[in-house]
């Protein structure tokens, strides 16, 4: 029911916000577009272009209320080995609340030194092997959320006052239109642990912000956890949240271009000995004792030039 009200707010919100601009230009309307680039050591690459249109909802004349607005963002996005389209509504009711709602859906294909999209399967002797080619099936995705934000020169107004704190939460239907319940497939070069059904998602940042190039300082944290109930899911840990995290700096270049450079660990599961090796990740088990380990993750780049 909660994937079907997604998807339906999300098609009227955009309906209504397309009959607005097709009638007449809002009062207080702006656009803005954005293009994004993404570079990491994980060999990730993708190019974003995002437009976005913001327009006043129940604004008022106090720093609580004076930002109130709903956004409409519709992207698309390009890889190496994939293709994506998405749409998101956010909602600010008031400076330190947002709510979002959106939808996304891309296809894959395969390239010598990365994979796109895959069905990810069991081969004898506890291997696994990939299948399937370009465009097998249509990955999409519908989600729901919320953030709460402060900004503590909200409280003491100064330049250098900016401690930013801000937290989001967001569960998300995702899934692979060529496969079941019961399949696993890799998408975007991803582990190939993806499987029909519910996920969560939620991300924690603090942060300083200062009147310099350097202007954004903090940490981030992003928590995933898989809530699709696949028998023994136990066994190989889909029940534990899979946490990465790092230190994040952003450069602004000038009004229109700031580089983000972020540096980032997660956690890794730890298996049995006789079955850390095994091919096919349900294969595995979890070990004894402590049930994750930290590990190195990735340094990643990205740029964002503002063209309108």
């Amino acid at each position: 029911m909660m994937k079907k009200l997604t998807a339906a707010f999300c098609v009227l919100c955009f309906l209504s916000v397309s009959g607005s601009l097709a009638s007449e230009e809002v009062k207080g309307m702006k656009t803005a577009t954005d293009l994004n680039f993404v570079l990491a050591t994980t060999m990730e690459t993708k190019v974003k272009i995002i437009e976005t249109i913001s327009i006043p909802v129940m604004a008022g004349m106090g720093p609580l209320t004076a930002g109130n607005q709903i956004q409409f963002k519709l992207g698309g996005e390009f890889s190496p080995v994939s293709l994506n389209g998405t749409f998101e509504t956010v909602l600010t009711p008031i400076a330190f609340l947002q709510f979002n709602a959106g939808a996304s859906f891309g296809s894959g294909w395969n390239i010598p030194i990365a994979n796109g999209l895959r069905m990810n399967e069991w081969a004898d002797a506890h291997d696994s092997v990939l299948t399937g080619g370009a465009f097998s099936g249509l990955v999409w995705s519908v989600k729901g959320g919320s953030a709460f934000q402060f900004d503590y020169a909200a409280l003491k107004p100064g330049d250098w006052n900016h401690i930013v704190i801000r937290t989001y939460h967001a569960f998300q239907y995702r899934a692979l239109s060529s496969s079941s319940a019961s399949d696993s497939w890799l998408y975007e070069s991803d582990s190939g642990e993806n499987r029909n059904g519910w996920n969560y998602y939620g991300n924690y940042f603090l942060g300083y912000k200062m009147p310099l190039v350097l202007d954004t300082v903090g940490l981030l944290f992003e928590e995933d956890l898989y809530l699709y109930d696949t028998a023994d899911r136990k066994l190989w840990g889909d029940d534990i949240p899979r946490w990465t995290f790092g230190f994040l700096g952003n450069f602004a270049i000038n009004k229109k271009t700031s580089i983000a450079l972020l540096v980032q660990g997660r956690t890794m599961r730890n298996f049995t000995k006789e079955t850390e090796d095994y091919g096919f990740y349900q294969d595995r088990r979890m070990a004894s004792g402590e049930k994750t380990h930290i590990k190195f993750y990735r340094a990643a780049l990205n740029a964002t030039i503002k063209l309108k």
